[in-house]
């Protein structure tokens, strides 16, 4: 299918720059995102999420620097010894 139209939209700038990250991990462009969004939107007759309230916040990543944020955390938490034994479970 041709892409013969254009979408100009304002987005904030924060915003923006997360998607773009985001995607990037994923191989795909915002363009790409924006025109699999609509198609989902077509194909299902409304929005292809829930529109709700959010949830309490929780320990969400939102970019790439905030993984490696999070995964400094937790090797520092392994190396001063901050760690809790695990039960093993029989047969898993």
């Amino acid at each position: 299918m041709a892409k013969t139209e254009t979408l100009h939209i304002r987005v904030n700038e924060q915003v923006k720059a997360n998607a773009e990250e985001t995607l990037d991990m994923l191989g795909i462009s915002i363009s790409e995102a924006v025109n699999m969004f609509l198609c989902q939107v077509n194909l299902t007759g409304g929005l292809p999420f829930a529109v709700k309230l959010p949830a309490p916040k929780r320990n969400i990543v939102h970019s790439k620097k905030d993984l490696m944020n999070k995964l400094d955390e937790a090797e520092a938490e392994l190396n001063a010894g901050k760690v809790s034994a695990t039960k093993t479970m029989s047969g898993v």
